[in-house]
């Protein structure tokens, strides 16, 4: 009797290791899988190069006192233009916003939470809750939002607990008040938590477009932004769907395709932080503005046939020389400003094609984040810009609804629809 229950109690222990043993291989198996799917869609600097940026030439370049006659900028007369900031959502730290129409769509704060909302106010709870995966750190956070083609899918641009850029895309329901768990596009580990770049939007040739910085050090000291082999310092033009895998590639037609040593996915390269990039729906143009280092704020209109466009950095900062190493082609900027009279970092918007502000037509609406005023540029001709008369505290980027009217997005307050009062 003994006997049998001894040998019964070692076959029952028999029976448990064994399946303790097909858990923690079916549990690595797993993990190996989803490891491996995850390398498939992530870059990582093989090199990682160990720098000292503080004795870098390129940050001996950066604490140098910025050249004399540097473009300065002067703002002109509204020119007739009577307008007003409407408030239409309130919320701190907010940083992103897409419309799904005229009214409604999504708002993101830095921390990582996404509310929808409409003409009654935000969501009661955030659709997406992205707070314990997300880092905050200098220009970490949340950084872009975009609405696909068919507004099923919501994607965003943010940087994970260790400081990798995270594309990730999200199914919408069709009330636009459920959203689905995420899908991770695109991961690209960053050297530092400085000049994340960050935004992302859909083109008029329905492919994603998404904006990444140098990866910081002050001058780019780890070479990215001359460097094509990297995603850091470019933007890239991918085709997604996040119902396959991998989940992206790089969109056909892209200038660097068949290019050896080189990242097919990149569209345009030689940028250090772009942080905020637009279409104009009209043209198809794409208005990207690059922060610069310590003197020179830029815009760049890029037509489509311009792919594969170099912007400079780190040979220029805008069309001033900062290193001694100098491209073979320089693409320079449509527009530059150097940081004076509390100018220091711009924050891109959207050329103006709405229909309730006539006069603003065909202009490029932008701000600055130290001045906080709204301005208007006009590229015919020689560049022209018009103070709008409208200020807020903290502007990082703006919105456009289906109708092509234009909203600030106020750090400080949420966002506001720029409106003419009469």
């Amino acid at each position: 009797m003994l006997t049998r229950k001894f040998n019964y109690s070692m076959g029952l222990v028999s029976l448990i290791l064994g399946l303790c043993i097909c858990i923690i291989i079916v549990f690595l198996t797993v993990n190996s899988d989803s490891k491996s799917k995850e390398d498939q869609i992530r870059w990582s600097d093989r090199e990682k190069k160990s720098i000292d940026v503080q004795d870098s030439e390129e940050f001996f370049l950066s604490n140098q006192p910025c050249p004399a006659g540097l473009p300065e900028l002067y703002l002109e007369n509204t020119e007739g233009l009577d307008l007003a900031l409407e408030p239409t959502v309130a919320l701190l730290e907010a940083v992103v916003t897409v419309f799904v129409d005229v009214n409604s769509g999504f708002i993101g704060n830095r921390a990582g939470k996404v509310w929808a909302f409409s003409r009654s106010g935000l969501s009661a709870n955030p659709v997406i809750d992205l707070t314990s995966e997300i880092s905050t750190d200098m220009d970490q956070g949340l950084l872009g939002m975009a609405l696909s083609p068919d507004s099923n899918w919501l994607y965003l641009n943010h940087t994970d607990k260790s400081g990798t850029s995270t594309i990730s895309a999200y199914r919408i329901s069709d009330d636009f008040v459920k959203v689905g768990d995420g899908v991770n596009i695109l991961l690209v580990e960053q050297p530092s938590a400085m000049h994340n770049g960050g935004d992302l939007t859909f083109g008029p040739d329905g492919f994603l477009y998404v904006s990444f910085g140098d990866g910081g050090g002050q001058g780019d000291p780890y070479g990215h932004g001359q460097n094509n082999s990297t995603p850091l310092g470019a933007i890239l033009r991918l085709q997604v769907d996040p119902t396959k895998w991998p989940p992206h590639q790089p969109a056909p037609g892209n200038p660097f395709f068949d290019t050896p040593d080189t990242d097919p996915r990149i569209w345009a390269t030689g940028v250090r932080n772009p942080f905020r990039f637009s279409f104009d729906r009209a043209t198809g143009n794409l208005w990207l503005t690059d922060l610069g280092q310590q003197c020179i704020e830029e815009v760049n209109v890029l037509k489509p046939e311009e792919a594969g466009a170099n912007l400079g950095w780190n040979s220029f900062e805008g069309t001033r020389v900062f290193s001694t190493s100098i491209p073979d082609s320089h693409r320079q900027p449509d527009f530059e400003y150097r940081h004076s009279s509390g100018l220091c970092a711009i924050m891109g918007g959207f050329v103006y094609r709405g229909s309730k502000i006539p006069n603003l037509n065909g202009k490029y609406v932008f701000s600055d984040l130290c001045s906080g005023s709204i301005m208007a540029l006009s590229l015919d001709g020689d560049p022209r810009v018009v103070s709008l008369g409208l200020q807020v505290s903290q502007p990082v980027g703006f919105a456009e609804n289906s109708d092509g009217e234009l909203y600030v997005i106020d750090m400080a307050s949420g966002l506001h629809q720029i409106v003419s009062p009469k």
